[in-house]
């Protein structure tokens, strides 16, 4: 494995078109790992530039600034942790903003578990919660449901982290994200021999990149995060929420 620590260095990662996110095998619709076949973040080439501009439309009929004030009013749920409750405010104010249904507990739950494995895993529960979570997003169109699930399942654990440190913290969200960013890492795998600065890096080779310490949690280039603006939003929303003094 290739460990790139410069910002210069993951800059040029990031753009280079043959350094591409760890791919995702499919499985039967309607799974967890369809799912993770299906939406933008770990596609690549012109797939993930359709799926792409699919979710940039979805994010820019979000108003932020109503965004921010859900995720200031909204009730995060019914007991459980800190950690829990910062999750579930995000994924209701956010669903809320993207004109979903209402969420309740079990959507919430499922959202939780699709979340947990993302990135990998194969617990039987998150198949049973994709299931549950297509008809919700209204779509009749598979992949559209998949990627707004997508969305919401993004946006849960990297703004609920984020909330989390501002408020042990300053407070101050754009602070935060300089000092304790909630995304440390991203990983690439290499489709074909390429050149990063000094790094030769060989087809097939995994690629490091330690986004957090160089200010680029949210990444750069092409596949910049483009929910960047409502991440902040969400968090200064619920930051001002548990800040606000009682009544």
């Amino acid at each position: 494995m290739v460990t790139l620590t410069s910002r210069a260095d993951i800059e040029a990662a990031l753009a280079d078109p043959l350094l591409v996110p760890l791919p995702a095998e499919s499985g039967p619709e309607g799974s967890m790992a369809w799912l993770r076949a299906t939406v933008a973040r770990f596609a690549h080439g012109t797939v993930h530039a359709r799926r792409r501009a699919y979710v940039e439309a979805e994010l820019a009929r979000v108003d932020v600034e109503g965004l921010r004030r859900l995720a200031a009013g909204v009730d995060s749920g019914r007991g459980g942790s800190a950690a829990g409750d910062d999750r579930a405010g995000v994924l209701r104010a956010l669903s809320a903003a993207m004109g979903l249904p209402t969420l309740d507990d079990a959507a919430v739950a499922a959202l939780c578990v699709v979340a947990d494995n993302y990135f990998g895993g194969d617990d039987p529960a998150a198949d049973e919660a994709v299931k549950l979570l297509l008809p919700l997003m209204q779509t009749s169109d598979p992949e559209q449901a998949a990627n707004r699930v997508g969305i919401l399942v993004q946006a849960c654990d990297a703004t609920a982290a984020l909330i989390a440190s501002a408020r042990g913290g300053s407070g101050d969200v754009h602070a935060t994200i300089r000092t304790t960013p909630p995304v440390q890492v991203m990983r690439r795998v290499a489709v074909a021999a390429t050149r990063v600065g000094e790094t030769e890096i060989a087809e097939g080779e995994s690629v490091l990149l330690e986004v957090g310490p160089v200010g680029l949690t949210f990444g750069s280039g092409p596949r910049v995060c483009p929910g960047r603006a409502l991440a902040l939003a969400l968090a200064e929303g619920a930051v001002e929420k548990t800040s606000a003094p009682a009544r």
